[in-house]
């Protein structure tokens, strides 16, 4: 049936085009005869043309069969297959669903088919970053996406997939769907062409091994082995033409852009070795390598399945962000009547019912319904979290016992979860440097295969002709930049999802290195070793002060910070209307001044309000007692009499007890507590948690200086924090973590995002770091030991060309196997955690 069948079209100008004297797509009269018709629910609809027939398919095929819904007017006709594939993208109406508006310019997520290494990423990136009018462009080996911004005034979308077409692939706006049935697809295919390439493959070693053990004798061939060789040539040439005809679409499209791909030497060998063996058969004598050529093309066949089920294992998990959030949701008009509508559709200000067991489409705040929901998807810890009237719901999660009403803050790509999708496509797209190096070596090393192997063909025509073959043939097929090139991106992407299904969200994964390196842990306090919001414990006014007032003045002058003391503020102020405050001028790490109704105040630490201003005993005396307990207390004055004490009380987050312990375990030597809080709180804390050194009242500029003197004495820093003023910390350290509820200036400033309140997932993420970066060195030095070992012996014909395939494919499998090993690599506390794709279930 055609993929139309699954189409939902409205009752209006669709319906009319739909009849039977006019196209089902344009509504143009059909001519006479209707030779282009497909069944459409349940009954045979006719097109004008081939293109608009085919425009339709490609519509629902893309997952874009929301434009039927959306348009108010009948298409244009289709003039053909190319403008199927991009033209229509460029039609403001169909774009609704898949491009994302960012000011000026806009952003798509394609999806790359004909992608099948990461030469061919390299080769995508640069050909859409060269294309006028794109901004950006990242592409991720793992889901073979690419995430594109480009200005519409200089460029549309139509002439990017075209740039894309050019150099030999294929790009469509993104939808996991079709995505899924595409790879479920390829799959397919390449099982076909690996199981006939092993049925075939025999028959061919069979006559081979027939000629081991039986030939050999001198004069001419015996005539069952003539024939077995004629039959031999029929089925490796079958072989090339059918199992192994992408190695040979692949070196064209490398060759044709000017690049030295992976293909290049495979296709070379097998082209060698089959002229050479097709030219012995004729003239009845001679050698023959038609054994290699098949134990090549399934090898490497195999190989690539096996490469290609590593990367989408990997590719699951992170597709389960895309995939999570509902495609409609239930949009509740100001008379309580509901009606669905696309997710896409929604903007702030919309109210949304969420129904037991449905997901969250968008972010929001609950105003009816207290209600459990399931955020395991988004922060990998299991336990539900209980939201009250007031309390924010993220979307992607998933509403667990009660009808909830939610008012909708953020939608679409501006949700949380839109935002986790940006970061992990950030984070792949950054990679370390053995990743780097990798890329850089794999291209020089085809080039010095190709090089060694003219250079082998001409040493060898000199000294013994009846070797040449052989000797060149292995040179080429022995050679593995495949193992190279495949050492890095695999083990990369599987690391990604081990880090999002821990609730750590990579930022940048070219951070893994350094994580993995660091010997010195330093932590903020407040915020990051304490909960994020304190509570407040105790109040004391002076100076005919009440309580009331002062509460209402705290929470005007930290309205617009983040800070978890301006929270607690604005949260002890919640039932009490107040005045706003004008002029606030903050000062990092000492406090904020404002006018608010005409008067100037001041709010901060003791030594910033007070100003030399005589506090009250009771102040003085709740002032000591906070101190010495190491409570956090803020003042407030006008510094003229008027003066309040605010008194907090700290909760240390989850996980943070045993963290130092568990770090250690993990490879960290020295522990170090920076907090701006003056007071004795933080040294109370570091002793208590186990901390090498503490250092109270350090500003943002001190925390800084202290984090880069440091790295000049040769130590190696991880840092942890949350607030707006770690933002510069964050940046300079050698690899920094952040929470996904710290101001936005922080998490664009470090290089890991936890996801949940757990501490713990610090020491996951670390674990994780080790694990990978021990892995990849092994890949990469493997990858390059094996190529400077393999190749001279192949040129010095020691290593017969059925050997050399082996070695290449053998090589390649132990580089994915290895990385392959990062599933189900046992990292601290992940037996308590969900997997993302059980979250997702739940």
């Amino acid at each position: 049936m055609s993929p139309l069948a699954s189409v939902r079209f409205p009752s209006t100008r669709s319906e009319a085009a739909s009849a039977a004297s006019a196209c089902f797509h344009c509504g143009l009269p059909v001519p006479a005869g209707g030779l282009w018709k497909s069944q459409v629910l349940d009954e045979v609809r006719t097109f004008c043309c081939g293109g608009c027939l085919a425009v339709a398919e490609e519509i629902c095929s893309a997952g874009l069969a929301d434009y039927y819904g959306l348009r108010t007017e009948v298409a244009e006709t289709a003039i053909g297959r190319e403008e199927t594939d991009e033209g229509l993208y460029d039609r403001e109406d169909l774009q609704k669903t898949f491009v994302h508006r960012t000011g000026p310019h806009r952003r798509v997520s394609l999806f790359l088919e004909g992608v099948h290494c990461p030469a061919c990423i390299w080769i995508n990136e640069r050909r859409l970053r060269a294309v006028p009018g794109v901004v950006d462009a990242t592409v991720v080996y793992a889901s073979r996406t690419a995430r594109v911004t480009w200005d519409p005034d200089r460029v549309q979308l139509s002439a990017i997939l075209a740039s894309v077409r050019r150099i030999g692939y294929r790009a469509r706006p993104l939808d996991a769907s079709h995505r899924a049935s595409f790879e479920r697809e390829g799959s397919r295919r390449d099982t076909a062409r690996l199981i006939f390439a092993g049925v075939l493959g025999m028959m061919v070693m069979n006559l081979a091994l027939a000629a081991y053990f039986l030939g050999g004798a001198p004069g001419p061939l015996p005539l069952w082995e003539t024939f077995g060789r004629w039959a031999a040539l029929g089925g490796s040439a079958v072989l090339l033409a059918y199992p192994g005809q992408d190695f040979f679409a692949g070196a064209w499209r490398d060759l044709r852009n000017r690049r030295a791909g992976m293909d290049v030497p495979i296709v070379l060998g097998l082209a060698a070795a089959w002229i050479g063996s097709a030219w012995a058969t004729v003239r009845g004598s001679g050698s023959v390598y038609f054994d290699a050529i098949a134990m090549l093309i399934f090898f490497v066949l195999l190989a690539r399945a096996v490469e290609s089920r590593a990367r989408l294992s990997a590719a699951a998990a992170l597709d389960v962000f895309a995939t999570v959030r509902p495609a409609v949701a239930r949009r509740v008009a100001e008379g309580g009547s509901e009606t669905e509508v696309a997710a896409l559709d929604l903007s702030p200000g919309d109210l949304v019912r969420i129904r037991p067991g449905e997901i969250a489409p968008a972010d929001g705040v609950l105003l009816e319904g207290a209600a459990s929901f399931d955020e395991s998807v988004l922060t990998g810890e299991p336990w539900p979290r209980l939201r009250r009237p007031g309390d924010g719901v993220v979307a992607g999660s998933r509403n667990l016992d009660q009808p909830a009403l939610i008012r909708v803050t953020r939608a679409g790509e501006s949700s949380t979860l839109g935002e986790v999708q940006r970061l992990l496509e950030r984070g792949l797209a950054s990679r370390p440097s053995s990743a780097e190096l990798g890329d850089r070596l794999s291209g020089w090393i085809v080039l010095a295969v190709l090089a060694v192997s003219a250079g082998t063909a001409g040493w060898w025509a000199l000294h013994d002709p009846s070797r040449a073959v052989a000797a060149t043939v292995a040179v080429l097929i022995v050679t593995c930049p495949c193992a190279l090139a495949l050492a890095t991106p695999v083990g990369l992407t599987l690391a990604a999802a081990r880090l999002a299904a821990a609730g750590v969200l990579p930022a940048r994964m070219s951070a893994v290195e350094p994580l993995a390196r660091a010997d010195t842990a330093v932590f903020d306090k407040t915020g990051t070793l304490t909960l994020l919001s304190p509570r407040l414990a105790a109040f004391e006014a002076a100076g005919g002060l009440d309580g009331e007032s002062a509460r209402t003045i705290a929470a005007a002058l930290e309205r617009d910070s983040l800070h978890p003391i301006a929270v607690a503020l604005a949260a002890a102020a919640a039932d009490t209307p107040g005045p706003s405050a004008a002029e606030v001028d903050p000062e990092p790490g000492r406090g904020v001044s404002g006018l608010v109704e005409g008067t100037r105040w001041w709010l901060g630490s003791p030594e910033f309000a007070g100003g030399g201003l005589a506090l009250s005993g009771r102040i003085e005396s709740a002032l000591g007692d906070a101190r010495r307990a190491g409570n956090p207390a803020a003042l407030l004055s006008d510094r003229r009499g008027r003066a309040a004490l605010f008194v907090f009380s700290e909760e240390l987050r989850p996980g943070a007890a045993g963290l130092v312990a568990r770090l250690k375990a993990a490879g960290i030597r020295r522990f170090v507590l920076l907090s701006g809080d003056p007071s004795g709180a933080a040294e109370r804390l570091g002793s208590r948690l186990g901390f090498d050194e503490s250092r109270p009242g350090m500003t943002s500029d001190a925390k800084l200086d202290w984090i880069r003197a440091r790295q000049r004495e040769g130590a190696r820093l991880l840092f942890v924090g949350d607030g707006l003023n770690d933002a510069p910390t964050l940046a300079a350290a050698d690899a920094s973590l952040s929470f996904a509820q710290a101001p936005q200036i922080s998490r664009l400033s470090c290089d890991f995002l936890l996801a949940g309140e757990d501490l713990g997932a610090v020491v996951e993420a670390r674990n994780i770091a080790l694990r990978t970066h021990a892995l990849l060195l092994q890949n990469v030095g493997w990858a390059i030991a094996y190529n400077v070992v393999s190749i001279p012996l192949a040129a010095a014909g020691l290593v017969p060309p059925w050997a050399a395939a082996i070695g290449m494919s053998a090589s390649s499998l132990l580089v994915v196997g290895n990385a392959m090993r990062l599933r189900s690599a046992g990292v601290s506390g992940a037996s308590e955690r969900p997997s993302l794709r059980a979250g997702a279930r739940r």
